[in-house]
């Protein structure tokens, strides 16, 4: 008798299709409150800016305006006139904390979370 091999073939789909969706988590959580420590609640390769009141995960980078080098959803600039940092991109104020504002980035015409 012979199988039909839809099965194995359904099975194989399933698997690619779980691998696929694994990959595609949520951005990192760059621009959440954080405390000092080991990483201090920011995800892996983020560091916490205690310098920002509540914290600020981040992660240091280069260019001013760009968004490489930074993680996804993240954009270049100075938190507050330091070195740049990778800052959550914003459209609207809600985007950001409560305790954080929604303005433009230096040599862009991105906006990200800052501290008031």
């Amino acid at each position: 008798m012979n199988r039909s091999p839809f099965p194995a073939i359904l099975a194989a789909f399933v698997l690619a299709l779980g691998a696929v969706f694994a990959a595609c988590g949520s951005p990192p959580n760059v621009g959440s409150a954080c405390t000092a420590g080991q990483n201090g609640g920011c995800d892996p390769g983020l560091s916490c800016d205690t310098s920002v009141d509540g914290g600020y995960c981040t992660s240091s980078c280069t260019t001013a305006g760009s968004t490489s080098g930074c993680p996804e959803q993240s954009v270049c600039d100075s938190i507050s006139g330091g070195a740049p940092q990778c800052l959550k991109i914003c459209t609207v104020q809600s985007d950001c904390r409560a305790d954080l504002q929604c303005n433009g980035v230096t040599g862009s015409s991105i906006k990200a979370c800052r501290p008031q």
